[in-house]
Order: structure tokens, then C-alpha cells, then sequence
């Protein structure tokens, strides 16, 4: 058996999928990290810091918004450095959280991952759109959890709520191979 009949046998196709999903999420990963650390988003560092300027407030905003409205949590806000402040600590809102490198992740995934566009064209929006909703509820989360559990503050923002995007990602890749994307007979 030849590679060429490996990849398009149709019992593995799911299998192929996602390895080019790993791939393309692991690619990107090390590229961005090379790319920011390395070269400072060379040449185009003041309009990616403005992007995060911009993703940081409307995340800090958004997660006030929720807080306030949905639980009973007693903080104050630092809106200029966009920080929430409570009896157990403060949540802090970096450019590193502000959701930057998922949108990236999940643009180039979809752009790279074989489609048609036309799904493509509303798809990807809807991609951004709920990860940026994943990444308020990873806010609001992380408050309350430094509320209420402070000892798991550091577990659960590494460990479970960080690696959540891809989770999400995963999720949404799958419904797009299973239900956007047509079927080869």
C-alpha cells in the first residue's frame, strides 16, 4: 500500500482530517510564537498593538457587563488598566488574554482547512464571534473562581480555561467537516 491510497482510502478520512487540524493549529502556534517573540509582530507591531488595545477593552467591557449582571460578586474596576479588584486578588486583562492569537488560529485554520467559501464567508465570523464569547466566559470565570476558590486560581486559568479554546475550536472544526462542509460519495 502506497501513501497516496493511505491518505484518500475513505476509512480514514476523519483520521486524515485531523491530523490536518493538529497540523495546521500546531504550525501556526510556533509560527506566532516565533513571530511575536522573535520579531515583535514585525512589520506590522503598531497595528497588531492597537488590535489588542481594541480586543482588551471590548473583553474587559463585555466581562463587566456579565459580572455585573449575572453574579453577586462584590469588585470594583480599574477601567484604565482594565482590571477587576475583590477581597481575593484581581483579575488583570493583558494583551496576552485579549483573544488575539485565537481569532489568528481560527482564521488561518478555516482558510487553510479545504471548504467552500461561500460557507467559509459567514463561518468564519461566527468562529470569531463565539471565541470571543469563550474568552468572556473565561474572564467572568476566573473571577469568580479567585472570589470563591483562590488556592485553584493558577490551575484552572492554565490548565482547564486556557487550553478551553481549543476545545471550542475543535468543537466548531468538527461541526464545520461534519455539517458545512459537503459530502464526497
Amino acid at each position: 500500500m502506497n501513501l497516496k491510497t493511505i491518505l484518500t482510502d475513505p476509512r480514514i478520512k476523519s483520521l486524515r482530517d485531523v491530523i490536518i487540524f493538529v497540523f495546521i493549529l500546531l504550525s501556526f502556534h510556533f509560527l506566532f510564537r516565533y513571530w511575536a517573540y522573535h520579531f515583535h509582530y514585525w512589520p506590522i507591531a503598531d497595528t497588531v498593538g492597537q488590535i489588542n488595545q481594541y480586543l482588551m477593552r471590548l473583553l474587559y467591557d463585555i466581562s463587566l457587563w456579565t459580572l455585573q449582571h449575572f453574579t453577586t460578586i462584590n469588585f470594583t474596576t480599574d477601567p484604565e488598566t482594565r482590571t477587576f479588584w475583590y477581597a481575593g486578588g484581581s483579575v488583570f486583562i493583558t494583551a496576552g488574554c485579549s483573544g488575539f492569537k485565537p481569532f489568528l488560529q481560527w482564521i488561518v485554520l478555516m482558510l487553510f482547512f479545504p471548504g467552500p467559501w461561500k460557507h467559509k464567508l459567514w463561518f468564519i465570523p461566527l468562529g470569531l464571534i463565539i471565541t470571543h464569547l469563550v474568552n468572556v466566559f473565561r474572564i467572568d470565570s476566573l473571577v469568580i473562581i479567585l472570589d470563591y476558590y483562590p488556592q485553584h486560581w493558577n490551575f484552572t486559568h492554565d490548565y482547564i480555561l486556557r487550553p478551553f479554546f481549543y476545545v471550542v475550536m475543535f468543537g466548531l472544526w468538527v461541526f464545520w467537516v461534519e455539517k458545512v462542509t459537503p459530502k464526497t460519495k
